[in-house]
């Protein structure tokens, strides 16, 4: 059976290629070339060692397409999904200049900061999110099967129950009676929301950018990312120009991504790039400045790593405030619905014992 790739455009790719991977491939490939073992002996040995199927395949197809003559970044430029363009734009720098182990280290250096940056932020972020679904389902479970054989007991009083009984047990009589229709519509609505139309981002990842907390962290994780790729196109040789299309789509957000499109158009009629960015509200103030004084100074590179270093350091900063305030913060909000539950329920007992005590 043959298997192929989806840079072919026929067949599906086999198995996943994350970041992860491509870090472990690059970290591979890096060890074997610094080494001293000639590229395609590299690939050939990766390819024998591999488990991966899906790596098995790409390697096979770029070996046989080097032994053809197609150089290594044109043969990685075939397969977008796994190697993204301003990779395949680094190789073919070091290539050029006879140095791909120099690039390989700058790229595997990046990506691990890539990498690290992107599980910090997701670990931080994913905590209070795992913590709130706990703590909501908690109090579905109660509200649904919990509350309804307590109120039972209460069929007997008579005296009015007090208002905050009443809305809590029509709540509860509400989840008992549709639970089942509920969960299917927040399933329908997950899935709906998960769809991704033409060229766009889901529902559910265009929320990331309007959340309270995650859209600041988000926001400068973007720029981090953006300045820190910038910085490594430009450093390797590669034009401006050209570094802002490959750099551009890792800021993330498609209304950025688009003006950043517009900025390469200024600056492709002559303007500086400071300049561009400043029509645009993408970037702070300092970010502006910062770019203008490298471009000024002919240090863009070195600026932008520096702006990149700042960024990251802000955001782990602000990762250690979040972790050490959000989970009490929820947990304290969360003992206060179910404390307000269990006081709503007992109500009725204290109201019974003062009558009788009456």
């Amino acid at each position: 059976e043959t298997v192929s790739l989806p840079g072919r455009q026929a067949g599906s790719s086999i198995g996943k290629w994350g970041p992860k991977h491509l870090v472990l491939f690059t970290q591979k490939l890096y060890n074997l070339v610094n080494s001293r073992v000639e590229l395609l002996s590299a690939l050939r040995l990766l390819e024998k060692n591999c488990e991966n199927q899906t790596e098995k395949v790409l390697l096979g197809d770029i070996i046989k397409n080097i032994k053809d003559g197609v150089s290594f970044s044109n043969c990685l430029s075939r397969y977008p999904q796994y190697f993204p363009q301003f990779y395949v734009n680094i190789v073919h720098t070091g290539e050029a200049t006879g140095k791909l182990k120099d690039a390989l280290i700058q790229l595997l250096d990046y990506l691990r900061r890539f990498e690290d940056l992107r599980a910090k932020v997701k670990q931080a972020l994913a905590y209070p999110i795992f913590m709130t679904l706990v703590g909501l389902g908690t109090i579905f479970v109660m509200l649904t099967f919990v509350l309804p054989k307590i109120a039972g007991m209460f069929d007997d009083f008579q005296a009015q129950l007090p208002m905050p009984t009443l809305v809590l047990l029509s709540i509860s009589n509400f989840l008992k009676a549709y639970w089942l229709f509920i969960i299917g519509f927040i399933i329908i609505l997950v899935f709906v929301f998960k769809i991704k139309g033409a060229g766009r981002e889901s529902v559910f990842s265009r929320l990331k950018y309007h959340i309270p907390i995650a859209k600041d962290i988000i926001y400068k994780q973007s720029i981090a990312n953006f300045s820190r790729s910038l910085s490594l196109l430009l450093k390797s040789g590669v034009n401006l120009l050209s570094a802002l299309a490959d750099a551009g789509p890792l800021i993330g957000n498609p209304v950025y991504v688009g003006q950043l499109e517009q900025a390469r158009k200024d600056i492709s009629e002559g303007m500086p790039f400071s300049d561009s960015l400043a029509k645009f509200k993408i970037f702070p103030g300092f970010f502006v400045q910062m770019i203008r004084v490298g471009e000024e100074g002919g240090r863009l590179d070195s600026v932008l790593a520096d702006i990149a270093e700042s960024y990251e350091k802000e955001i782990e900063a602000d990762l250690k405030i979040i972790s050490s305030l959000i989970e009490p913060a929820i947990i304290l909000v969360l003992g206060l619905v179910i404390g307000g539950m269990v006081i709503a329920m007992l109500l009725p007992i204290f109201n019974m014992n003062s009558l009788l005590g009456g």
